[in-house]
């Protein structure tokens, strides 16, 4: 049935994610920074944290800062003396998409294309109702032109 749209359609845009922290990386965090003291911070100490947090998922952002700083650490030193490059150099980490956000997408947009087939009495959507379509999918959803509706990266 999604097929039935035609793939000469312009590429969606991608949903806005905000990079937020679960209870369970914030107390990462918490745990780990507990072992090292801020005053006295090595460079070994320094990749170590870099390291526990790249393979928990956490990513450079606002949040991870914020929540840094309120254990006195400051993130962008420590990255750098971890020897990270400067965040402003690399691009953010691409939005994150749940299975439900997906399924929950997918299954809006297959019921509009249900209706709109049952009100054309036709399995043909025309080049408005894709566009219709499409519209109401980016209106229910909050995703803004140029964005991709699902993130297709890993």
């Amino acid at each position: 049935m999604i097929n039935s749209i035609n793939s000469a359609m312009p590429m969606p845009p991608r949903l806005k994610a905000e990079q937020n922290l679960s209870d369970e990386q914030q107390s990462l965090i918490t745990e780990t920074l507990s072992q090292f003291d801020v005053d006295n911070l090595s460079e070994t100490d320094a990749v170590n944290i870099v390291e526990v947090f790249s393979q928990a998922g956490i990513q450079p952002s606002s949040a991870l800062e914020q929540s840094m700083a309120e254990l006195g650490f400051n993130a962008k030193a420590v990255g750098e003396l971890a020897g990270m490059p400067e965040q402003a150099n690399r691009p953010p980490p691409p939005p994150q998409q749940s299975s439900e956000e997906i399924t929950s997408i997918v299954d809006y947009l297959t019921e509009l294309m249900k209706e709109k087939y049952a009100n054309n009495n036709s399995n043909e959507l025309s080049e408005e109702d894709k566009q219709s379509i499409l519209q109401q999918v980016f209106a229910k959803f909050e995703i803004e032109d140029g964005e991709s509706i699902i993130n297709t990266t890993a």
